[in-house]
């Protein structure tokens, strides 16, 4: 039986958007975010390399496949986003909708899967860059200290907050279904379940949290 393709069920990559010219100043903030990506991920296998050789042996995880999904010792794992909602802004109805949609879901849905939650660092890079600029651009000394305190208060939010986010974690025992089941998943989102996907680096990310809970992340 051949294996159903679902292509065009991924919705970010079949959606034609159209090119935005970057300036020179977000050119190099997005230069510097992978840079520092690069740096963490030079960090995370630096350190794999000093694991004795029995954790690699009970930890599950090999390898990345091309499309970012990770290959364990029992098949493929794949991660996506939940995006989340506040519930509380929700009247009665709503409420009961989302959690019918939830039992949809999961009616819908009949392979294994885990909901993870997970903290994660809030990334204000791109903020502070901007008051930097407007901060060596400034001439005028009351605005130039509105615009530190701003500076001040993003490095501190960095410093200290984190953003809540929740995942959903599919098994594939066989590599011959990832296909088909992955499309199953994405077919079933709803108002309760909305998925968005993740890059590799993001997956490691979770995946090291996940096995080190006590290990702060950064961006």
């Amino acid at each position: 039986m051949a294996i159903k393709k679902f292509e065009n069920i991924n919705i970010k990559k079949d959606i034609k958007k159209e090119k935005v010219k970057l300036t020179k100043e977000e050119k190099k903030l997005l230069k510097e975010k992978k840079k520092l990506k690069k740096k963490e991920l030079k960090e995370i296998r630096k350190e794999d390399k000093k694991v004795l050789l029995t954790t690699k042996e009970l930890l599950p995880f090999k390898d990345a496949d091309d499309d970012d999904s990770i290959i364990t010792q029992m098949g493929h794992i794949d991660i996506f986003q939940i995006d989340s909602k506040d519930i509380y802004s929700l009247n009665e109805i709503e409420r009961k909708m989302h959690i019918y949609s939830f039992v949809s879901f999961l009616r819908g849905y009949v392979y294994d899967f885990k909901l993870i939650s997970m903290k994660f660092p809030v990334n204000t890079l791109k903020q502070q860059k901007f008051l930097e600029k407007k901060l060596k651009e400034c001439d005028n000394e009351i605005y130039a200290n509105f615009l530190k305190e701003k500076l001040e208060q993003l490095i501190f939010l960095e410093e200290n907050r984190q953003n809540k986010e929740f995942y959903i974690m599919i098994f594939i025992r066989d590599t011959d279904n990832k296909e088909e089941i992955k499309g199953l998943l994405l077919r079933n989102q709803n108002i309760a379940i909305q998925l968005k996907p993740l890059d590799v680096e993001k997956k490691l990310k979770i995946l090291f949290k996940l096995n080190n809970p006590n290990t702060k992340l950064i961006n």
